[in-house]
C-alpha cells in the first residue's frame, strides 16, 4: 500500500511538473518598463544612468535636438517629449502644455528667488537645471604675451583687443578675435542683458524699470538701446564677425578656437571656461596649440560701478500635461530624484559643469572658475529672471539687427509688442502653402546620416526650382521636421531658416564623387557635421566604418547609369557650398572641390550655368504651389545606403 501510494505522488508530482511547462508557471515575465523621453541639445548619458539604476521600472529615451524650437513645435502637434525643457520661462508654453508640480518634492527643493521669477500664478510648472556664471573668457596668456593688462572697462576690453589683433594673437582665418556664444538665441540675448547690468539693471533705476517691466508698466524701447554701444565697437573696430551671429556664415566655434588660441576672449558662460581648459590641454597633448591659461572677467561698467557676473538656470524642466497619468507619475518621480544632491551632480556631469539652484546645495564644491568666487562671495551676480521669453527674443532680434533686416529701434519697438501683446511686425507667417500627408521629421541627426523621407522632399524640391535633374541639399540646412496637415509659411522659415541662394554648376563625375565622398566623412561622428547631402536624381552607396576619403562606393543616376567620372553633369546646390561664405573657419563644410567665390582657396572644377536667386524655402514654397490642394506624401527610395547600417 505504501509502494502503491509513493507512485501515486510521483505520478501526481510529473503531470503537475508537465502542467507547470505548458501553462509557463515559469519565474513571472518581467514588467514593461515605463518609457520616458527627453528632447534636449545633451544626451543625459549620466542621468539616464541615474534614473535606471534607482527606478528598476523606468527606461530614460533622450533624443539629441540642438534646435530648441523643435520641442515646442511637437508639443503643438501633440507628439511632445515627455520632460519638456526650456530655455527661458515661457507663459505660452506653461498654459498650454505643462503640468502644475506644486505637490512635488522638487517644488520646495530650490532656491526661493529663483522659484519665485518661475511661478505662474503662485503654482510652480518648471524646476532649474543647474545654472551657470556669464561674462568673459579670456585667453590670459596672449594678454600676457602681449604685455597688456586684462581690461577691467569696456572701453579697455576693445582697446586690447585691437593690439592684440594688430600683433596677430588670437585671431583665426576669418581675421577676428572675438565672439558671442550664439548657438542659442537665449544666449546672445544674455549677452546683451549683461552690457545693462553694471551702470543701469543693477542699479536702483533699473531694478525699478524691471519691477514696471514685468507688471507692463516699462518698455525696452527708450531705455535699452545704449545695450548695442559694446557690440557696434566691437565690429567697427574688425573684432567681431556679425555675418556669424546673424547665421550667415557658421556659428564661430569658441570652445575650439579659445583652446587653439585662433580666438582672443569670448562672451560665455562657465561651462565654456572648463571646456576650454579642457580643449587645450587635448590641444597641448596633440602638439597643435601651445599650453593657455584661461580666466573669466566680468560684465564691465563705463562709469565707474562695480562689475558684475550673470547667473542663470541652463534650463528649465516641466512634464507634458497631456501624457498618460502613468507617465506623469513617471516624470514626478525622476524631477524629485533630479533635485537631490545625486541628481544635480548627474545633470551637472552631462552639461560639463553647472552650479546647483538647491536650496541646501554646497556650493564649495561646485565648479565655480577661480576669478567668479570674489563676485560670489560680495553679492555682484545677476540672476537673470526676465519675464516671459523677452531673453530670448532680444537674442532672435539681435540676429536680424546683424543680417540688415531691422535697425535697433525697430528691433526694441518689436520686443516690446511681443511682450504686451504676444504679436510682432514679423510674427510667425501663418499663411498657408501646402499639405503634408505624413510626418517628415528631423530625429538624432537623422539628415545628417542618412537618408530621410524628409532631405528628399527638400532636394526635390531645389530640383524642381532649378530645373534641375541633379540636386543636393546638405543636411545642416534643414533645421527642423515637418508634421502632418496644413503647412504654414513659418513652418518653412523654421525648417530651412538660411538665405542661401539655389545655383546650377557644371562639374565632371569625379568632381561630383569628391563632393560625395566629402559629404560622409563626419556622418558616423556623435555630434555630425552638417555635410551630409540629402539627393535629388541621384543615389549613393558608401559604408561609413571605413576610413575618411575613401568610404563612397558607388553612385548611380536615376536612369540606372553609373557615374561617369569623366562626363559633365549639372547639378544644383548652394552658393554656401561653392564658398560664398569663405571656407574659413569650417564654413563651406569643406567643399573645397566646388570652389567658386573663395579667393585663398583654389578653384575648383566646376563652372556656374545659372542663378536660381532662390533659397531652400522658396523653392519648397514654388513646390507646394505646383501640387495645389494635393498633400505631400515623401517617402524613402533607397537614395541613399549607408553599408554599415545594413550587414
Amino acid at each position: 500500500m505504501k509502494r502503491r501510494m509513493t507512485k501515486i505522488s510521483v505520478w501526481l508530482l510529473s503531470i503537475v511538473m508537465l502542467l507547470a511547462s505548458i501553462t509557463g508557471c515559469s519565474p513571472q515575465a518581467e514588467k514593461e518598463k515605463t518609457v520616458i523621453k527627453i528632447l534636449y541639445s545633451y544626451p543625459f548619458k549620466q542621468v539616464k544612468a541615474l534614473v535606471e539604476s534607482v527606478y528598476e521600472d523606468l527606461e530614460l529615451q533622450v533624443e539629441i535636438h540642438p534646435y530648441a524650437s523643435e520641442q515646442l513645435r511637437r508639443l503643438e502637434k501633440g507628439i511632445g517629449p515627455d520632460l519638456v525643457l526650456a530655455p527661458q520661462l515661457d507663459t505660452d508654453l506653461v498654459q498650454q502644455y505643462l503640468l502644475d508640480l506644486s505637490d512635488t518634492q522638487a517644488s520646495t527643493a530650490y532656491d526661493g528667488t529663483i522659484m519665485n521669477a518661475t511661478m505662474l500664478e503662485g503654482k510652480t510648472y518648471l524646476i532649474p537645471l543647474p545654472g551657470v556664471y556669464s561674462g568673459y573668457v579670456v585667453n590670459e596668456t596672449l594678454f600676457d604675451q602681449a604685455g597688456l593688462p586684462l581690461p577691467t572697462t569696456n572701453e579697455e576690453l576693445v582697446t586690447s583687443l585691437i593690439t592684440l589683433k594688430e600683433m596677430g594673437l588670437g585671431i583665426g582665418e576669418d581675421n577676428i578675435n572675438f565672439s558671442i556664444m550664439s548657438d542659442f538665441n537665449n544666449t546672445i540675448g544674455l549677452f546683451y542683458v549683461g552690457c545693462m547690468v553694471p551702470d543701469f539693471l543693477g542699479t536702483v533705476a533699473g531694478v525699478n524699470w524691471l519691477a514696471d517691466f514685468n507688471h507692463k508698466q516699462a518698455t525696452f524701447t527708450g531705455v535699452w538701446e545704449s545695450s548695442f554701444d559694446l557690440s557696434d565697437s566691437l565690429i567697427e573696430a574688425g573684432l567681431m564677425d556679425p555675418a556669424a551671429i546673424a547665421r550667415q556664415r557658421n556659428t564661430i566655434l569658441c570652445r575650439q578656437r579659445l583652446s587653439k588660441g585662433t580666438l582672443a576672449a569670448a562672451f560665455g558662460d562657465s561651462a565654456l571656461y572648463y571646456e576650454c581648459v579642457s580643449g587645450n590641454q587635448q590641444e597641448v597633448g596633440a602638439g597643435t596649440a601651445e599650453a593657455y591659461t584661461y580666466k573669466m572677467l566680468p560684465l564691465f561698467s563705463d562709469e565707474g560701478n562695480e562689475p558684475w557676473f550673470l547667473f542663470s538656470p541652463t534650463a528649465l524642466m516641466g512634464v507634458n500635461r497631456s501624457i498618460s497619468q502613468e507617465k506623469q507619475e513617471a516624470c514626478k518621480r525622476i524631477l524629485d530624484l533630479l533635485s537631490t544632491p545625486e541628481g544635480q551632480t548627474a545633470l551637472m556631469e552631462d552639461l560639463g559643469a553647472g552650479i546647483s539652484c538647491l536650496r541646501a546645495a554646497d556650493q564649495t564644491q561646485q565648479a565655480i572658475p577661480d576669478s567668479v568666487k570674489p563676485y560670489v562671495e560680495s553679492g555682484y551676480i545677476y540672476n537673470v529672471l526676465f519675464p516671459g521669453k523677452t531673453v530670448e527674443y532680444l537674442g532672435g532680434y539681435v540676429r536680424n539687427i546683424m543680417n540688415d533686416q531691422c535697425t535697433v529701434e525697430q528691433a526694441l519697438r518689436a520686443i516690446d509688442q511681443f511682450y504686451y501683446e504676444g504679436t510682432d511686425e514679423s510674427a510667425y507667417d501663418f499663411s498657408i502653402v501646402g499639405n503634408m500627408e505624413q510626418d517628415l521629421l528631423l530625429e538624432n541627426f537623422n539628415v545628417r546620416r542618412q537618408e530621410t523621407a524628409l532631405g528628399n522632399f527638400v532636394a526635390d524640391c531645389v530640383a524642381a526650382a532649378s530645373q534641375t535633374p541633379l540636386a543636393v541639399v546638405n543636411g545642416g540646412g534643414i533645421r527642423a521636421s515637418f508634421y502632418q496637415g496644413v503647412v504654414y509659411g513659418g513652418d518653412l522659415a523654421v525648417v530651412c531658416p538660411f538665405d542661401n541662394e539655389i545655383l546650377v554648376v557644371e562639374m565632371d563625375g569625379q568632381t561630383l564623387w569628391s563632393m560625395l565622398e566629402n559629404s560622409v566623412s563626419t556622418c558616423n561622428q556623435e555630434f555630425p557635421g552638417g555635410r551630409f547631402l540629402q539627393t535629388a536624381g541621384m543615389q549613393y552607396t558608401f559604408d561609413s566604418r571605413k576610413p575618411v576619403g575613401s568610404r563612397l562606393i558607388s553612385v548611380t543616376l536615376n536612369e540606372g547609369k553609373e557615374l561617369d567620372r569623366s562626363a559633365y553633369y549639372q547639378v544644383a546646390l548652394t552658393d554656401y557650398m561653392l564658398g560664398s561664405r569663405t571656407y574659413a573657419e569650417g564654413n563651406g563644410d569643406g567643399y573645397t572641390m566646388l570652389n567658386l567665390y573663395d579667393e585663398n582657396v583654389p578653384q575648383g572644377n566646376v563652372k556656374l550655368v545659372k542663378e536660381t536667386g532662390l533659397t531652400y524655402r522658396d523653392a519648397m514654397k514654388l513646390y507646394f504651389e505646383t501640387r495645389g490642394s494635393t498633400a505631400v506624401n515623401a517617402q524613402l527610395e533607397g537614395r541613399i545606403t549607408d553599408l554599415a547600417l545594413t550587414e
